[in-house]
């Protein structure tokens, strides 16, 4: 849909704090990036951690033909990390990175503006702050990691509803996709959710 016909796409757990044409409007090709916490505890690809949570973009950019092109070498994958690798951002970043190799030998090609984290992504994942606590407190907790560990600590798990004010959206990150038989770690145990549609339909 984004190579088609352009636009805006935002996962549903994405919350708008305030208009976002500014931050659109930056680039003809915009991605946005998971918190530091998450690529420095989380993740196995580094950063920036790219997300696809928030994307916007011109018709036909080449980056998402790159991507769409990209998508069969990610197939396969049989563990828990499976659609993060399969479609989600470890996919996204991997592209990302090739991408913008290729775009080095090619001075032409067009830019992808990867967003700072607090753009579009100021608050980390509520279920892994505990896990990435935990790290904090080991000997063995690397540098980079430890340089973030204060703002974990000091992590009000959104209570304040206080966000930066270079905030345009806030990610509540719901995992909706994880399901209860692919959550080894037990991050979601009994906190999903579930409702039927109509009930948000209010009566005309």
């Amino acid at each position: 849909m984004l190579f088609q016909y352009g636009g805006l796409y935002a996962d549903l757990d994405m919350e708008c704090l305030r208009p976002i044409d500014a931050a659109l409007n930056q680039s003809d090709c915009i991605l946005s990036q998971e918190p530091l916490e998450h690529a420095q505890f989380l993740a196995p690809v580094g950063t920036p951690l790219v997300s696809n949570a928030l994307m916007a973009c011109r018709p036909g950019h080449p980056f998402f033909a790159h991507v769409i092109a990209s998508l069969p070498s990610f197939t396969g994958w049989v563990t828990w990390n499976s659609v993060l690798w399969a479609t989600g951002p470890y996919m996204l970043t991997t592209a990302y990175r090739d991408y913008q190799r290729r775009r080095r030998r090619r001075l032409d090609a067009d830019v992808v503006t990867v967003a700072a984290p607090v753009v579009f992504h100021p608050t980390p994942d509520d279920s892994m702050v505990d896990y990435m606590r935990r790290v904090c407190l080991q000997p063995s907790v690397m540098a980079k990691q430890k340089a973030l560990c204060g703002r974990l600590i000091g992590y009000d798990f959104g209570r304040s509803r206080v966000h930066p004010a270079s905030a345009f959206t806030v990610h509540h990150w719901t995992h909706s996709w994880v399901g209860r038989r692919n959550d080894p770690y037990g991050l979601l145990n009994d906190r999903i959710n579930l409702f039927h549609v109509e009930k948000l339909i209010q009566p005309s």
